[in-house]
């Protein structure tokens, strides 16, 4: 969508803006529709987007086909101008919103390759995040239900001495309940806080003495074992350490231009 609306829009300007689109696009084209040009820069582009390939990569066949797709463009587009289709308020904020967009990611990409994060940068994220990449672990089982009274007969039929892993099979709703209500390694931040508290105060081969209840329904919970994480060094996990400072460099540029701009919100 995001690709139609710009070649619509870039293909499809105003008479009296085609010097400055000619400026911006290139005076090559491919083709020319009711005096409108189809630029050549808009069909390489169309061809990058669409084919993950270079325009002159592209036999002479698949090239004529994308210069085909975007004439297409280009007459759906001045049909809606006849139409009045460009008047809508709707679909101009689309267009600003994808030119926002555009724009935006361009400056973001240029100002991230002239700034790229430092070493420093990607030591300070990876300090800030040890504790999240470190810390204890829980393996645990659970069998969820829909209501309390049906997490307290399970918990009744446990006391009764119930096997925890033929009771999930049986009676859990969840996903979990075909493999015995097993769940992968979790650290405590990972689950819902009151699944989490739960869990946090409970004795390694015990289950809860009552029904823990979360957005998803109650629980019945076995904890199985626990362990400590070991975290990652930090050249193992460079690139998302580099993405994160890239992001929060971003984010702070982005906030210095605000500090910079006459900025007036609305009520």
């Amino acid at each position: 969508m995001s690709v139609l609306v710009a070649l619509v829009t870039g293909c499809s300007p105003p008479a009296s803006d085609t010097p400055v689109a000619e400026a911006n696009l290139g005076a090559s084209h491919f083709a020319i529709v009711n005096g409108r040009p189809i630029a050549e820069s808009v069909v390489r582009i169309y061809a990058s987007a669409t084919e993950r390939r270079d325009f002159d990569e592209l036999s002479p066949e698949e090239r004529e086909r994308l210069v085909s797709d975007v004439i297409g463009l280009e007459l759906l587009a001045q049909q809606a101008e006849k139409e009045g289709l460009t008047e809508s308020r709707a679909l101009a904020a689309q267009i600003e919103l994808q030119r926002l967009q555009l724009v935006g990611r361009a400056m973001a990409t240029e100002y991230l390759e002239k700034n790229p994060a430092s070493d420093a940068d990607i030591q300070a994220i990876y300090d800030e995040n040890l504790s999240r990449l470190s810390g204890q672990q829980f393996k645990a089982r659970h069998i969820l239900v829909t209501s309390k009274e049906e997490a307290d007969a399970v918990i009744a039929e446990l006391r009764q001495g119930a096997d925890f892993v033929a009771l999930a099979e049986q009676r859990a709703d969840g996903p979990t309940g075909p493999n015995g209500g097993a769940l992968d390694w979790f650290t405590l931040d990972s689950m819902p806080p009151a699944f989490s508290s739960a869990v946090q105060a409970m004795a390694v081969g015990s289950y809860s003495a009552e029904p823990v209840q979360t957005e998803f329904g109650f629980h019945v919970i076995q904890l199985e074992d626990t362990r400590q994480q070991e975290p990652p060094a930090l050249e193992e996990i460079r690139d998302e350490l580099a993405t994160a400072a890239g992001r929060k460099r971003l984010d702070d540029y982005i906030r210095s231009l605000r500090e910079a701009a006459t900025v007036t919100v609305e009520p």
